[in-house]
């Protein structure tokens, strides 16, 4: 059944949808396992066949598990990180054998309906954690512990480069001779720091982009990202010369930044969470229409996750629930051209992650990445299903 979970917030520009979980489900999916076939130095166009996940709807719903994978020893927590969205019909996938404890690396491309899992160069410890592509024949991932990048050329995976310490924690792929990784972490340790890739060689960049924790392009000459110091977080922004500024006023005022998301030069996302006055954490969601920022702090207890593009000028905002009253959430967030902000819940799993969240181009079907855990330890999973209800025109509830 269809649960409504009212939210409020305080902005009067920005609509948000919540795909919030819908109980009942996990019962039906602990346990559930299929074998995907692992793909060899070939070009994954088309992929050998293998079996996937039975589908499993829920009550009130058209979200389903698309694929789900068991990686390395029984007890392993397997689970996906990322889904990179390459085409109109599909997407990689990418996580680890055990993220959390001792694990691998893994890959595997996605054609909407099928898993082909990828081979990986051999020797690489931890899990991806990010992942960006200009082309289905220039895709980057990067592991935030493991400390190391990798390139697919369109045939093979290959270690692109290594770093001797901090952590990674963004990527962002402009061209294939123009690649950015950030290393700045949530406190402002900057060990491993900003790098730029000209196609060549690498270079580490310093002054204010040494500090940049994530970042987002629309195109060479126009990246906006997230500065974190010890002392304050900050948007800069890009013009292909010099890293500037961007002022925000009071909006980021005890915000804490975590992904931004720049579609165009005027229009920019910012997903953060604030803590309340009782200890507990909201999650906040900033947008920059060109010419000043509009803040939302919502009524949802959780931590903000990733930022993605969705239908009809909305985007999908992945967030892990501080209260541990559900697995996963999904927001779909627009910000209208006015009237007042609606917001309308949806159900979706009680038992699962969701770590990132893509839309197939051209239409309403949303891939979602994840885990479930078992009895014995955890299935790497795609979720997927349909986006709900536009949100062009008022939603239900205030």
């Amino acid at each position: 059944m269809l649960r409504i979970r009212p939210t409020v917030v305080t902005a009067g520009l920005i609509a948000a949808c919540v795909l919030v979980p819908a109980p009942g489900v996990g019962s039906r999916l602990a346990g559930a396992r299929s074998e995907v076939s692992h793909s060899g130095r070939t070009r994954p166009a088309e992929p050998a066949a293998v079996t996937h996940g039975q589908p499993t709807t829920t009550a009130g719903s058209v979200f389903e598990m698309g694929a789900i994978h068991h990686y390395g020893q029984p007890t392993n927590a397997s689970g996906y990180s990322v889904i990179l969205r390459t085409g109109p019909q599909a997407a990689w996938a990418f996580g680890g054998t055990n993220p959390g404890g001792p694990s691998a690396p893994v890959a595997a491309w996605w054609n909407g309906t099928a898993l082909t899992t990828a081979t990986l160069p051999s020797g690489l410890s931890s899990f991806i954690s990010d992942a960006s592509a200009t082309s289905t024949i220039d895709i980057w991932a990067a592991s935030q512990y493991g400390r190391y990048l990798l390139h697919y050329d369109g045939v093979e995976w290959q270690v692109a480069r290594r770093w001797q310490r901090g952590q990674i924690t963004g990527l962002t792929a402009v061209s294939p001779s123009d690649v950015w990784v950030f290393g700045t972490t949530a406190n402002g340790t900057s060990d491993l720091g900003t790098w730029h890739f000209d196609g060549s060689s690498w270079q580490r960049i310093s002054g204010l982009a040494g500090s940049i924790s994530r970042a987002s392009a629309t195109s060479a000459a126009d990246i906006w990202a997230i500065e974190v110091t010890p002392a304050s977080y900050s948007i800069l922004r890009f013009d292909g010369t010099s890293w500037q500024p961007v002022p925000t006023g009071t909006d980021l005022d005890g915000v804490q930044p975590h992904d931004i998301l720049a579609i165009s030069a005027r229009d920019v996302w910012v997903a953060g969470t604030k803590a309340n006055t009782t200890g507990g954490e909201r999650l906040v969601l900033l947008h920059w229409n060109g010419v000043r920022w509009t803040s939302l702090l919502t009524q949802i207890n959780a931590w903000a996750g990733r930022l993605a593009v969705g239908a009809n000028g909305s985007v999908l905002v992945t967030a892990t629930p501080a209260n541990a009253s559900a697995a996963g959430l999904i927001l779909q967030v627009s910000a209208l051209g006015g009237g007042q902000p609606a917001v309308t819940a949806r159900s979706w799993l009680d038992s699962g992650s969701i770590s990132d969240v893509a839309l197939a181009s051209g239409t309403r079907s949303l891939w979602a990445s994840g885990a479930i855990l078992t009895r014995r330890g955890g299935e790497a999973v795609i979720w997927t299903g349909q986006l709900g209800q536009s949100l062009d025109q008022p939603a239900v509830g205030t």
